[in-house]
């Protein structure tokens, strides 16, 4: 199922057509809530087409698959969050600046903060880890000979944690940030500083699309990341969906 809303900038100047915008949604980054897009990525680029004065139109798609074919037959002009690939950068143009990293972190009762550090996997001999099975850590972390708890779905190890029935989990930071704070239990987890593994992800403009100078318009969104990096607007942003109260 797709789901198209129009949102449109104040400034908008005149162009020939509204941007086209395509998402899978997923919380905190792109998501709908009562019919309207909110999230991290959203109000994003809400702030980059409004300096531009672009207007635009997003489309949330939950395949994946489909939202490649739709850039690939240039139907969209804009997808979101996307990791940087040899294959894809055929069919995508990549801007410069990226604002996210996609990073997987331990977590750990915040009261362990003292007694657990990582900085080496040797950190963690000793310790009972939360691992979910099917899910793609680093070969490195899966052969150090570390003592593992296998779950079936992410969504059971945060109570699994704060059970005791292990020591540490390692999850996507921002994701299960999100869900801590929403379900009022961000003080109880905290995120070791030092990730397992990590990538930029970026907001990218596609080779087919018919919108006007589609190339300087990846340009144009390189500058004003710059500037709202600049300016604390992405940190502020981040800040509403992920930080402590």
């Amino acid at each position: 199922m797709a789901f198209a809303a129009l949102l449109s900038s104040a400034g908008a100047s005149a162009q020939e057509r509204d941007l086209i915008v395509i998402a899978n949604p997923q919380a905190p980054f792109k998501f709908e809530d009562n019919g309207i897009p909110k999230g991290i990525d959203i109000e994003v680029i809400d702030a980059v087409f409004e300096r531009l004065g672009v207007s635009y139109q997003v489309e949330f798609i939950t395949s994946d698959a489909r939202i490649q074919q739709e850039a690939r037959n240039g139907r969209a002009d804009m997808l979101l969050v996307f990791s940087k690939n040899a294959e894809r950068e055929q069919y995508l143009i990549y801007p410069t600046e990226s604002y996210v990293d996609i990073s997987w972190n331990l977590f750990i009762r915040s009261e362990d903060k003292d007694r657990i550090k990582f900085d080496t996997l040797a950190d963690l001999d000793g310790l009972l880890i939360g691992i979910t099975r099917d899910i793609s850590y680093t070969e490195e972390f899966l052969n150090a000979g570390l003592n593992f708890d296998v779950a079936a779905t992410n969504d059971l190890q945060i109570g699994k944690l704060l059970a005791r029935r292990f020591d540490a989990v390692p999850l996507n930071t921002i994701n299960t940030l999100y869900d801590l704070k929403q379900s009022g239990q961000l003080n109880q987890v905290y995120p070791l500083p030092k990730s397992i593994k990590t990538k930029p992800y970026y907001n990218v403009f596609t080779r087919n699309s018919s919108y006007p100078d589609i190339e300087g318009l990846a340009e144009r969104y390189d500058a004003v990341i710059r500037q709202l990096k600049a300016d604390g607007t992405i940190d502020g942003i981040m800040q509403n969906y992920i930080g402590l109260d």
